[in-house]
């Protein structure tokens, strides 16, 4: 029998994917995640990456994949347990 998941979701990823020229892409890599935000409408929230799926170096378009992953929560040393 398996067990239900019973948990909670922590963290959604929304991907898209879409052709473009390699200069497109290259200058899409280029920009700076705020702008990242801007041009696909993404919520302050979100930490985008641009990966490129096409690995052929001669190809003039390629399919590019544009993840949207929650921001990693940030690390203080206030949130450190207490060693005993």
């Amino acid at each position: 029998m398996i067990a239900p998941y019973c948990g909670s979701l922590i963290g959604l990823v929304l991907a898209v994917s879409l052709s473009m020229t390699t200069v497109e892409f290259i200058e899409m890599q280029q920009l700076p995640v705020e702008a990242l935000r801007a041009r696909f409408k993404l919520p302050a929230s979100c930490d985008p990456t641009v990966t490129a799926l096409t690995t052929d170096p001669s190809a003039n378009r390629m399919m590019v994949a544009v993840e949207c992953r929650p921001k990693p929560a940030s690390t203080t040393s206030d949130s450190t347990p207490a060693r005993r």
